[in-house]
């Protein structure tokens, strides 16, 4: 999967967001909220393909947590970017 080309992070307000402009003639940009574990797995992995484990032992090695909970921890990361059509599969 690989994380949609033209997506940026902003600081606004404290707080970190993904802005995601939209392609068509309509005006319909998406804004998602990140924490300091999404900012880093979006930095990481927003230039390159990647899969969900990749995305997983980033969380073990950055933040040293078992491989059932960064699996958990990843897939609910990259479900809610899918959702929010942030993810190209």
């Amino acid at each position: 999967m690989k994380i949609l080309p033209g997506c940026r992070v902003r600081e606004i307000a404290g707080e970190k967001m993904l802005i995601v402009k939209s392609e068509g003639t309509v005006d319909l940009t998406k804004v998602v909220m990140m924490n300091s574990t999404a900012l880093y797995l979006f930095e990481n992995l927003k230039d390159c393909e990647f899969s969900h484990t990749q995305a997983a032992e980033l969380l073990q090695e950055g933040y040293g947590v078992d491989g059932q909970t960064a699996l958990r921890d990843s897939g609910r990361w990259i479900d809610s970017l899918k959702d929010a059509g942030v993810i190209l599969d």
